[in-house]
């Protein structure tokens, strides 16, 4: 894809990530809008990731975020601010049995209101999102083989 054919939301995230301090900062947006803000402009989240990649831009689902590291941030440690293990459940999850065991355990340790908001945004969306929403965390998982 040349320049000129750049996708409207893979650019609003190119901006909105140099904003916050990309690419001296690993920054952080909200899942929700960036997935909008994709499915809007006819992408899918998978294919503005890839893309962005492609730019050594490394995207990250991490929560309700979407985590944006450069290529220089991509191999540091997590800060401690952050769990270690809030990375571990992806470790199970190439297949779809292991998938659905990381998301049990992963859910097994969300708070009452995490658990909440996730179920409401859950009910919010399509059966098309949900199973764009599958497709894209397999797709991820399975490229770390």
């Amino acid at each position: 894809m040349s320049k000129a054919e750049t996708n409207p939301a893979e650019e609003s995230i190119k901006h909105s990530i140099r904003k916050n301090g990309f690419p001296e900062k690993i920054v952080r947006l909200p899942f929700k809008p960036v997935y909008d803000a994709c499915k809007n402009h006819g992408s899918s989240l998978t294919d503005v990731l890839d893309k962005l990649q492609d730019e050594q831009i490394f995207g990250k689902i991490v929560g309700n975020h979407v985590e944006f590291r450069s290529r220089e941030k991509i191999d540091l440690k997590v800060p401690d601010e952050k769990p270690l293990d809030e990375f571990s459940w992806v470790k199970g999850a190439a297949n779809m049995k292991g998938f659905q065991n990381a998301a049990k355990d992963a859910m097994g340790k969300m708070t009452s209101e995490q658990m909440a908001e996730a179920r409401k945004m859950i009910e919010d969306m399509s059966d098309q999102e949900k199973m764009d929403i599958l497709k894209m965390f397999t797709q991820r998982f399975d490229s770390g083989k």
